[in-house]
């Protein structure tokens, strides 16, 4: 008897996106928190190329391609409850640029399992709020428009590492007792977060790319701010860099 095969259907959540706060130099790449829809696209551009020996039958040729990514955002601030979230203010202010030079982002995008589609390329921004009633949520409607072709990565869920990306703030006081914001990517099942070897006063996994901790008191320096999974420890970056003052 032949075994039936399972099949399982893929979540529509399973794209990360992130951006690159540092397009003209060394990338640092941020994930974009609040998408709560994500459309890739990808269009041909043909032309007719029918020859007489083809007796008339249609025939293309493909002269070029475009991509795209339709998104919804939910606008998100910081901790204060009042500056917007650094990542979708680096969007926003991209669609504000007045030529292409100023106004290109740099962005990713990839299947959250470690599997499947990673791509990056450079894009126009879109961002049209929603409006609405004054109880609706302040959502925004985010085009990004390729600019060149985009090209195939290497997915960076591939590793079993938990990755930090970015903390807010990126210091406090030697007294310790700051809340940080840890932002990243496969903290699920964090074990432990450390402050330049030790352990955060206390800490909370918020979702699997966000870590809220409290510092712990250390000397005046600059320390790397780690996470430990089952999966290992996030590797020391530039990204995890928390000054203590």
């Amino acid at each position: 008897m032949t075994q039936p095969v399972d099949y399982v259907t893929a979540l529509a959540r399973r794209f990360a996106v992130e951006v690159d706060l540092n397009p003209s130099g060394v990338a640092n790449w941020q994930p974009l928190i609040g998408v709560e829809d994500f459309k890739p696209g990808r269009t041909q551009r043909k032309q007719a190329d029918e020859a007489y020996d083809d007796a008339g039958a249609e025939r293309q040729a493909i002269t070029g391609s475009s991509w795209t990514i339709d998104m919804k955002l939910i606008h998100r601030t910081g901790l204060d409850g009042v500056t917007f979230n650094a990542v979708q203010e680096h969007l926003r202010v991209k669609s504000e640029a007045s030529d292409a030079l100023t106004g290109e982002a740099h962005v990713r995008w990839f299947d959250r399992s470690g599997v499947g589609e990673a791509w990056e390329g450079r894009c126009l921004v879109d961002w049209v709020p929603d409006g609405g009633n004054g109880g609706a949520r302040d959502t925004i409607s985010v085009k990004l428009n390729g600019q060149g072709a985009r090209v195939a990565i290497t997915n960076p869920n591939a590793s079993p590492l938990p990755v930090v990306a970015g903390l807010a703030p990126t210091g406090g006081g030697v007294a310790g007792g700051t809340l940080v914001e840890i932002r990243g990517r496969r903290f699920t099942g964090a074990t432990a977060v450390t402050f330049g070897g030790t352990a955060a006063t206390s800490f909370r996994v918020v979702s699997d790319t966000l870590i809220v901790a409290v510092a712990p008191a250390k000397a005046a320096s600059t320390v790397d701010v780690l996470v430990t999974t089952p999966g290992g420890t996030s590797a020391n970056t530039a990204a995890d860099n928390y000054v203590y003052a």
